[in-house]
Parts: C-alpha cells; sequence; structure tokens
C-alpha cells in the first residue's frame, strides 16, 4: 500500500513530462563525461600520450560510423513493416518497440558512462574501450529518443510541446556539473567515483521507471479505443 500512492502520482503525470525526463537521464551523465574523461585518464590513470592518441582517432572513425550504421538499422528494424495509421500515433507497435528499446539501452549506456571512472584494464585498453561503448549507447539512446519524439507527436504543436520539455529537463540535467565540484579530487578518487556511481543508478533507474510509465501508456492505448493520444494529455 505504501507504493501504491507513488505509482499512482507517476501514472497520472503528462506523457510530455514522462518523455522529457528521459534528456534528464542523459544530461546528467554526458555533460559529466565531457567535463571529466581527458583528465581523468590524462591526470588520474596516467594514460600514455601514444595510447591517448590512438583512442581518440578510433573513437573519431567509430563516432563517424556508427551514427549512419545505426539509424539505417533502426529505420530497416522498426519502420519498414510498419504503416502509418493516422489515427493520432503514427504507429503504437513502432512506439512500443523504441521505448522498449530506450528501457535495455538507457541502463547500459548508465553502465557504460560508470565504467570509465573505475580502474578495470591498461589504461590505454579501458580509454579505447569505454569511449567506443559510451558513444554506441549513447547514439542508440540518442536515436530512439529523439525518434519517438516524431511517432509520439503528429502536429508542430505537440512536438514544440515535447521539445520544451526536452530542452527543460536536459538544462536541469546540467546540474550535475555544479554538484561534481566538490566532489573532483585528482588526488580521492573515491568521493568522485562515488559521486558517479549515484549519478549512473540514477539515470539507470530513471530510464527503467519512465520506459515503464510510456509502456503502460502505449499498451492501454492500444487496448482501450477510448484512451486519449499520448502526446496530448498535457493540456
Amino acid at each position: 500500500m505504501g507504493l501504491g500512492r507513488p505509482w499512482t502520482w507517476l501514472l497520472g503525470l503528462p506523457t510530455t513530462v514522462v518523455y522529457g525526463s528521459l534528456a534528464l537521464f542523459i544530461s546528467i551523465l554526458h555533460n559529466v563525461f565531457l567535463l571529466y574523461y581527458v583528465d581523468t585518464f590524462v591526470s588520474v590513470y596516467k594514460i600514455s600520450r601514444a595510447a591517448f592518441w590512438v583512442g581518440e582517432t578510433v573513437f573519431l572513425l567509430w563516432n563517424s560510423f556508427n551514427d549512419p550504421l545505426f539509424g539505417w538499422l533502426s529505420d530497416r528494424q522498426f519502420l519498414s513493416s510498419q504503416p502509418r495509421s493516422g489515427t493520432g500515433l503514427s504507429s503504437r507497435a513502432v512506439v512500443l518497440a523504441r521505448v522498449r528499446a530506450l528501457g535495455r539501452h538507457g541502463p547500459l549506456l548508465a553502465l557504460s558512462f560508470l565504467a570509465f571512472w573505475v580502474p578495470w584494464a591498461p589504461a590505454g585498453l579501458q580509454f579505447l574501450l569505454c569511449l567506443c561503448l559510451y558513444d554506441g549507447f549513447l547514439t542508440l539512446v540518442d536515436l530512439h529518443h529523439h525518434a519517438l519524439l516524431a511517432d509520439l507527436a503528429l502536429s508542430a504543436h505537440d512536438r514544440t510541446h515535447l521539445n520544451f520539455y526536452c530542452s527543460l529537463f536536459s538544462a536541469a540535467g546540467s546540474l550535475s556539473v555544479f554538484a561534481s565540484y566538490a566532489f573532483w579530487n585528482k588526488e580521492d578518487f573515491s568521493s568522485f567515483r562515488a559521486f558517479c556511481l549515484t549519478l549512473a543508478a540514477g539515470s539507470g533507474l530513471g530510464f527503467v521507471g519512465a520506459t515503464q510509465l510510456l509502456r503502460q501508456r502505449v499498451e492501454m492505448a492500444s487496448r482501450e479505443p477510448g484512451y486519449p493520444d499520448l502526446a496530448v494529455d498535457s493540456g
């Protein structure tokens, strides 16, 4: 019974808020990653100059390759056999598939973020693998998140509404950078590592919770003809 009230409250959140919160769970990780990953490997793990530039070069190639590859694979998987219904959602089956993909890849993004801050391999190898894994999962999450906007809302007004909440939550996620200054210490890395663990746990659990809410709404909309369209329930 104690869990019933919070869950009921969460179920009452507008879809725009739930969708926008996904930007928060990306932003709290990515801003910290951009600010600290180089300093961590150079100043804390003492990566060699050669290993650093090899890792950055491989990462540059992988980054330029995986974006079009994952985009093509996503369209092939989710859109090739899904005709548009023209009744509020472009295709509820596509929406459900993308939500499930976010529910899988979001926690994996959080784990790949966490892998930067715990030494588990030679610095050069860890640098290369962490960059490629993190960028791969970030691409998948961004891809499904942005594609979901077009699938949830067919009108320009609704898409603008969803974008507003994404921008709002993304800005809120940047606060993790300001909080990080209280924990960053090259000499004693344990407090910053615990901070990153907290961010990763919050992001991973947030992805699970938000996608669970979205999935329930898609399934209810599929079962109940009178259920309101997902992107228009915020007022």
